[in-house]
C-alpha cells in the first residue's frame, strides 16, 4: 500500500486519515496545514486522526501528532483523537509516550468526503524533523535517550547550513 496522508476541514474540524507507511517524507505539507490552521479563526473543535489504514509510522510522524496535540490544547480542552489505530501503530505510540497524551477510540467514525490526498512531494527538512524529534523528547527521559543523538546530528546540520548561506 503507498504512503499517503488525507486532509479535510469541516464544521471547525481537522479530519485526517493516514495510509500505509507514515513517514517524515510525507508530512511536510500536512504539518503546515494543521499547524496554519490551529492558528486562525474560527477555533478548531476537534482533530480527528484515522489510523485504520496506517500499516506503521516513524518518529517524526508521531512527533507531529505530538506537535498538534499540543498546539490544539493552547486553544481547546481536549486533546486529538487517534481512531481505529491497529495494534502495531498503538504499540509504536505507547512506546515513545504518545497514547497517554491523546484520546483513542476504536469507533468508526464518519469522515466527510472527498478528502484531499495532500501529498505534494515536497520533501521533510532537516528542521520539520528536528521539530518533531524534539516533541518526542519532552515527553519522556527514554525518549531523550531515543533520539537525543538525532537531535544533535540534526542541529549540527541546521547550524551549517546557515553558517553557509551566511558565506555566499
Amino acid at each position: 500500500m503507498d504512503e499517503a496522508l488525507f486532509y479535510r476541514e469541516a464544521d471547525n474540524r481537522i479530519y485526517i486519515r493516514a495510509q500505509g507507511h507514515i513517514t517524515a517524507n510525507i508530512c511536510a505539507d500536512l504539518k503546515t496545514r494543521v499547524f496554519d490552521r490551529l492558528e486562525a479563526k474560527p477555533p478548531i473543535d476537534d482533530i480527528f486522526i484515522d489510523l485504520s489504514g496506517c500499516e506503521y509510522m516513524d518518529s517524526t510522524f508521531m512527533g507531529l501528532l505530538v506537535g498538534f496535540n499540543k498546539r490544539f490544547l493552547r486553544f481547546s480542552e481536549k486533546a486529538v483523537t487517534i481512531l481505529q489505530a491497529n495494534e502495531v501503530c498503538k504499540k509504536l505510540l505507547r512506546t515513545i509516550g504518545v497514547l497517554r497524551l491523546v484520546t483513542v477510540s476504536d469507533e468508526a467514525t464518519v469522515f466527510p468526503e472527498p478528502l484531499e490526498n495532500i501529498n505534494s512531494g515536497r520533501k521533510a527538512g532537516a528542521r520539520l524533523v528536528l521539530d518533531a524529534h524534539e516533541e518526542l523528547i519532552d515527553i519522556s527521559a527514554e525518549n531523550e535517550q531515543r533520539f537525543g543523538g538525532l537531535r544533535n546530528v540534526l542541529k549540527s546540520s541546521l547550524e551549517a547550513d546557515e553558517t553557509d548561506s551566511e558565506e555566499h
